[in-house]
């Protein structure tokens, strides 16, 4: 497959999800809302940014942070209110955010599912009815949205399938290791059904997946820690992405290490950071590892995105290092031979992070919840910086 011509050569963005930004959402509830309203979070998402109805003026800003791209997703629960009825209100709101995009000189990467789900679908991933009726949802959007060239169809299949049934921290709140290893295989069946339907819209579409990808390092230099972080990064890293199916592109969502054991592996939580810096939500920070994830990856011949990468904090100068490091990293990779083609941090927004609630700040710009003002913070100036040493624009990649 050809890059799209007139794309850019590389795309650096910004990423947020619906329900973590779009507010109130969705009326008709998610499996998410539910989680919410039963009290399993730390707060109710409620208004969030109300992204759904400030996009017009968050894009502008994206795009004056030097943003090309953008990466949001779709509101199943709003567009399929009963199994096999589309809300045709809903489609046009996400046709006005595509045409808004492009209006800023935005290029949409549109993701089909990023962790909720509608609650008519009873079992959720277990339920007989989620392939399908998932396919067709990423047909009719590709048919509604048929300017958009970029799409991911699910958002890290193997984080949903590990917080949601082992760790027990998202819905369903299992504790089931073979529910989790159904719930993956599942989603990745998914993504092939939804590949099938959407290329036959659209042979032309770049479909992938955004993984969710960690570089796992023995806690210990001893050879059952070895083996453990070895197998580790069978189970999470390598077998998604080998039992996928087709996918036009690997998106690569890094954000931090882990250091394992053999306990880890049964408890996952149990899995370390190092004794150096680290984020708000704990994590350590850790660029040489997203060097060898996108090296590794490489070696597949597979164009890279990365659909997300960012750091919670409120230091501002922690963040413009976050970025400027990682930035770094990733030209490191380039030069090793990674075919990396975006860059999408994470979030353009400060935003609802699931059970962690609004506790960690993501955002290159800041969200006042009572005004719902926005302020660019100081280190979004890190972004900025590498937009401006890129907009002349790069040699087109290759054809593939």
């Amino acid at each position: 497959m050809r890059w799209p011509a007139d794309a850019p050569a590389f795309l650096l963005g910004v990423a947020t999800s619906g329900h973590q930004v779009d507010g109130d959402c969705p009326p008709t509830h998610s499996d998410w809302t539910d989680w919410e309203d039963a009290g399993r979070t730390r707060e109710r998402s409620g208004a969030a940014a109300r992204h759904w109805q400030h996009f017009p003026d968050d894009l502008a800003r994206f795009r004056q942070l030097g943003a090309n791209a953008y990466r949001f997703s779709l509101e199943w629960s709003r567009l399929e209110p009963d199994p096999g009825r589309y809300d045709e209100a809903a489609v046009a709101h996400y046709r006005e955010m595509v045409a808004a995009c492009r209006q800023h000189g935005l290029e949409p990467l549109v993701t089909v599912s990023h962790f909720t789900l509608p609650p008519w679908l009873r079992g959720g991933w277990l339920s007989p009815a989620a392939v399908p009726r998932f396919a067709a949802l990423a047909s009719h959007m590709a048919r509604a949205l048929d300017s958009v060239r970029l799409w991911c169809t699910i958002n890290e299949p193997n984080v949903l399938a590990l917080m949601g049934y082992v760790e027990g921290q998202w819905p369903p709140g299992q504790h089931r290791p073979a529910s989790a290893m159904r719930v993956l295989s599942a989603q990745l069946r998914a993504h092939r059904a939804a590949y099938r339907a959407m290329k036959q819209e659209n042979p032309a579409l770049w479909v992938g997946i955004a993984h969710s990808l960690v570089h796992f390092r023995p806690l210990r230099p001893t050879p059952g820690d070895r083996a453990a972080a070895w197998a580790a990064d069978r189970l999470f890293n390598a077998w998604p992405i080998a039992h996928a199916g087709p996918q036009d592109f690997l998106g690569v969502n890094y954000y931090a290490p882990r250091w394992v054991s053999p306990a880890t592996l049964m408890h996952p939580a149990l899995a370390g950071s190092s004794p150096g810096p680290t984020t708000d939500m704990g994590w350590s920070v850790d660029p040489e590892g997203f060097t060898a994830i996108l090296v590794r990856l490489g070696h597949r011949q597979k164009p890279l995105l990365v659909t997300e990468n960012g750091i919670a904090t409120d230091d501002e100068a922690q963040r413009a290092a976050y970025i400027h490091d990682h930035r770094a990293a990733l030209e490191r990779a380039q030069a090793a031979g990674a075919d990396v083609r975006g860059y999408f941090y994470w979030s353009g927004l400060d935003n609802f992070e699931w059970a962690e609630g609004y506790r960690p700040h993501f955002g290159l710009i800041a969200v006042d919840r009572d005004t719902q003002a926005r302020t660019v913070k100081a280190g979004a100036a890190a972004f900025t910086a590498w937009a401006d040493a890129i907009r002349p624009g790069a040699p087109p990649p290759p054809p593939r």
